[in-house]
């Protein structure tokens, strides 16, 4: 799955949240973290382009749960880690900092934003 991102050819249809953070994992298991931001988000972006949808992609966002899979990753696999981490959700990405406001934030969607304190 990995591959088909970092191709920029997500499937339109069912490749769910959890599907990113296995995939986002898998990325940060094989590269360091600039790195691997850098690969996964290209293809994040190249997909969402040939979906028609390019404005659904935003640094920001990809950055905060990359970030966030990061600070939580050990030696587990893939699969493990997202059964381990259901909570990383929306929620989660709110919790650090990325209200509605900074996400929806001119420049969010080509900057990965810092996030806000509350």
């Amino acid at each position: 799955m990995l591959d088909t991102i970092l191709s920029g050819e997500i499937p339109c249809t069912g490749f769910s949240h959890a599907d990113h953070l296995g995939t986002a994992h898998a990325a940060l298991r094989r590269w360091e973290f600039f790195e691997a931001a850098h690969r996964f988000a290209d293809g994040i972006r190249a997909s969402a382009t040939a979906a028609g949808a390019p404005e659904k992609f935003n640094a920001t966002l990809t950055l905060a749960f990359l970030s966030l899979v990061a600070e939580r990753m050990g030696d587990e696999d893939s699969e493990t880690f997202v059964a381990e981490n259901a909570d990383l959700t929306m929620e989660a990405v709110r919790r650090a900092g990325y209200g509605a406001d900074r996400l929806a934030h001119p420049k969010a969607r080509d900057v990965g934003l810092l996030p806000q304190s509350a």
